[in-house]
């Protein structure tokens, strides 16, 4: 039992503050600084082969090389899935109004098979089902609607695309190029051991790069599966797939479980596939942190579930990606063992 007067309420202000002070100048990085996150990303990856390769070639064209290469690959892959999407919301959003007409058909044909159990409130029950489906089809045309027109303004405002792919290619280039003078610099202004420091940094960049991975493990894997099952809107579920892996405890299961469900009834065999690419995905993910990591940050799935409930009624979107890097960083900070 927890008793008030043994807090120490100096301390827990402190370290709210400090907590509050992290989601603000991450929110302030990723979200308004973002061609300067994106190099710093890259950087981070091509921090290796750049290390290789630099033994044999001079390391700015060693970083340059790597961030053509990384950036190459990205766009790529951007293009065509952007592509794709567009394609499928435009051919969802046609098709819409009558997959609301099949659901309907489905509900009343429900209605009439219980018939005797609805007996006394038949109309009720059928006029609240009217309405609350009405109103989902109404909720679902709009995001549909909003989703496509972000989609398509982000695709063809070429000039800000630019900028942003110039910013982050210099970025990219400059932070990998004089890595040694930012650490050198960072060293000497922070409080922090050669080694508490580097624990902080390694821990928040081995979360982002293996939170990148799995992301990308589960979007390209449930693709691949769902375009040889023949599944229509295959692109746009594996990228829902991919993101609700970021978020503890829901995961993929949340688009997966439902598919499965539906198709033990109506196709047993795409029912097995299904639940076997669940099994790998849900598999690939320990496998994949005990490989990057090499050790447990210590951070409980429930606090991080917690935090991004808190992050998205509280930032939206944003607090999806906010809340676990500022929960991990806050939590390497207190390993350290520092006394606020």
């Amino acid at each position: 039992m927890i008793i008030l007067s043994e807090i120490n309420w100096k301390k827990l202000l402190l370290l709210t503050i400090v907590f509050i002070m992290i989601v603000i100048i991450l929110r302030f990085f990723i979200f308004t600084l973002t061609p300067f996150f994106f190099g710093l990303i890259i950087a981070t990856i091509i921090d290796k082969p750049v290390e290789l390769i630099s033994k044999k070639i001079p390391r700015s064209l060693a970083v340059l090389i790597m961030v053509v290469l990384v950036l190459s690959v990205v766009l790529l892959l951007t293009s065509f899935i952007i592509t794709n999407s567009v394609y499928e919301l435009i051919y969802l959003s046609r098709y819409l109004p009558q997959y609301r007409e099949q659901i309907m058909d489905y509900v009343d044909e429900a209605l009439l098979k219980q018939q005797e159990l609805f007996a006394r409130m038949p109309d009720v029950i059928s006029n609240v089902l009217q309405r609350n489906l009405d109103a989902l089809y109404r909720r679902g045309e709009d995001v549909l609607s909003n989703i496509i027109e972000k989609t398509v303004n982000i695709t063809f405002n070429i000039p800000g695309l630019i900028i942003l792919l110039l910013f982050t290619i210099i970025s990219a280039f400059f932070l990998s190029k004089d890595k040694e003078k930012i650490v050198g610099y960072l060293k000497k202004k922070t409080r922090f051991s050669d080694n508490k420091q580097s624990n902080i940094v390694n821990d928040i960049f081995s979360y982002i790069r293996v939170q990148l991975l799995i992301m990308s493990n589960t979007t390209v894997l449930t693709a691949m599966v769902f375009y040889f099952l023949n599944y229509p809107y295959a692109i746009l579920l594996a990228l829902l797939s991919g993101v609700l892996d970021l978020i503890p405890v829901v995961g993929p299961g949340a688009v997966l479980w439902p598919m499965i469900i539906y198709n033990v009834i109506f196709n047993p065999k795409n029912a097995v596939i299904i639940f076997i690419l669940y099994l790998i995905i849900i598999g690939a993910r320990p496998t994949l942190e005990s490989r990057i990591l090499g050790r447990n940050i210590g951070v409980s799935p429930i606090i991080l579930l917690l935090g991004v409930y808190l992050g998205l009624i509280t930032f939206g979107f944003q607090g999806v990606i906010l809340a676990p890097i500022s929960i991990i960083i806050f939590k390497s900070i207190l390993n350290t063992g520092i006394d606020f």
